[in-house]
């Protein structure tokens, strides 16, 4: 009795071995075989099954590295789709065809679904393939110890047993999908910003060409009347006139028309030229760098270090805390320069991504926010010699620095430009101004039509105070501008 029992034990541990085999089968033969390329309807799709824990079914876009997660079913298995390449055109045609958007959309999930259905065949033959291929290893691995033959035939039965169970369970599961998951999907990338661009997305696609045409009349207007009132403020006898920028956030539609109107001034660009700090983005270096006839740049918390080197090696003066970018990504140690004849130093955002998108966070919680704001005014008492203006992202760093040198006696005049909160402002403290020219980008495409465009032209004085600013505010779509003259108090302290 005790040695049937010790038999039918061995029998049992190596029919487990047998089907671990044809698992293990299965699951590296997905994975290394389950990929297929599709084309649909906008372009190129390649779909991936591989086995999962808690199964679910993810749609990435690597372009602008976002994606979507939903788990519609229980069946082991992860459907990822990742989008290769995406016909613009197409696209633009199926959103702008009227009555035909509709039907337009159904062609695209119908042929989403197909290529879906496509990929689950071909992981069924892959997956039971390896299952078969591994049970038979497992056989002839235990045959060879065992040195009984029939154990080969019985891990043939054991990979083709798995294989047949596992894609009858999987059928019946899927077959069971609730359709209403895929109406409430995990977006992942950006986080809650990427259901506004879903909002957002018919708008942006429509708006290119009369947006662009709409901001670039209104801002050539504004610069006539500009001019008209400049009087005594003009360029010329030592003064100064630049332009501040910044939260442009991808939307390129808007750097012609800046372009224009900046001419041969210099433009202060201050952080958030990007949206996601993906390599996609990094094309915008080109057009930021050819936005003035000089273009001075510091990062903001949606940047990555590799657009700001891409800055640089287009022309850019990126300013750091240690100096300035070079293309490299290495600095020369003096952060202090001089534009226009004035002394200037940038800080660096402390939040600019260096790695992958799904580590960039874009916030800072208060206590790190209030040790930022503590190096940031320790970093302006070291450097010598003493900046006229200051480039810093963040506001609340901005109003730091403006608090700390409003409380010091006779402390030269500075300028803080800043951008970060998309709100149009300045703040002067005696002869202390805090600059905010509001986001030139119209806060980019999750703002398109909700948010009007706006930047700050400086006047600055022989000394680098400043004499004047103007607030302009164009609102792309529509072509509505207004701007806004301030003469500062030269009396102030």
């Amino acid at each position: 009795m005790g040695h049937t029992l010790r038999n039918r034990l061995a029998a049992g541990g190596l029919a487990v071995l047998l089907v671990a085999g044809a698992v293990a089968g299965a699951v590296v033969a997905l994975r290394a075989g389950s990929t297929t390329v599709e084309r649909f309807a906008l372009g190129t799709v390649a779909v991936q099954v591989t086995p999962s824990r808690q199964g679910e079914v993810d749609a990435y876009a690597p372009l602008v590295d976002w994606g979507a997660r939903v788990r519609p079913y229980r069946a082991p298995l992860d459907v990822r789709l990742e989008f290769r390449a995406l016909d613009r055109d197409a696209a633009l045609a199926s959103l702008r065809s009227g009555d035909a958007a509709a039907e337009n959309v159904r062609t695209v999930q119908r042929d989403l679904d197909g290529v879906v259905r496509d990929a689950l065949a071909h992981a069924a033959i892959v997956g039971g393939l390896g299952s078969l291929a591994g049970g038979i290893l497992a056989g002839a691995v235990v045959a060879a110890v065992s040195r009984r033959r029939r154990w080969l035939a019985h891990g043939a039965f054991a990979g083709a047993f798995f294989a047949l169970a596992a894609i009858s369970a999987a059928a019946l599961d899927l077959r069971h999908a609730d359709p209403a998951a895929f109406r409430e999907p995990t977006f992942y990338g950006r986080g809650d910003e990427l259901p506004q661009l879903l909002a957002f997305s018919e708008q942006l696609l429509t708006a290119s060409e009369r947006y662009t045409e709409s901001y670039d009349t209104a801002l050539r207007s504004l610069a006539n009347v500009l001019a008209v009132g400049s009087g005594g403020l003009a360029d010329g006898r030592g003064r100064t006139t630049a332009i501040v920028a910044s939260d442009l956030h991808t939307n390129g539609l808007v750097l012609p028309a800046l372009r224009d109107f900046a001419r041969d001034r210099t433009l202060f660009f201050v952080g958030d030229y990007t949206q996601l700090g993906t390599r996609f983005e990094n094309g915008m270096a080109l057009g930021v760098s050819a936005a003035g006839g000089r273009v001075v740049a510091v990062s903001g918390n949606h940047d990555s270090a590799a657009f700001m080197r891409s800055l640089a090696e287009h022309g850019t003066l990126v300013l750091t805390r240690d100096g300035r970018l070079a293309a490299d990504g290495s600095t020369d140690g003096e952060p202090v320069v001089e534009v226009d004849g004035l002394p200037v130093a940038g800080w660096d955002d402390a939040l600019e991504s260096s790695g992958a998108l799904a580590e960039h966070r874009l916030d800072l919680d208060p206590a790190l926010l209030l040790d930022q704001e503590e190096l940031f005014v320790s970093w302006f008492e070291s450097l010598e010699p003493r900046p006229s203006i200051v480039l810093v992202h963040r506001h609340a760093l901005a109003h730091a620095l403006l608090e700390h040198v409003a409380a010091e006696e006779d402390a030269p005049a500075l300028v803080i430009l800043a951008g970060h909160d998309h709100e149009q402002h300045f703040h002067q403290e005696g002869p202390h101004v805090l600059v905010d020219g509001g986001t030139v980008g119209a806060g980019g495409p999750f703002e398109v039509g909700e948010r009007p465009a706006g930047f700050a032209q400086l006047h600055l004085g022989p000394t680098g105070r400043l004499e004047a600013l103007d607030l302009i505010e164009v609102e792309p779509l529509s072509g509505e501008a207004s701007a806004r003259r301030v003469a500062l108090d030269p009396a102030a302290r």
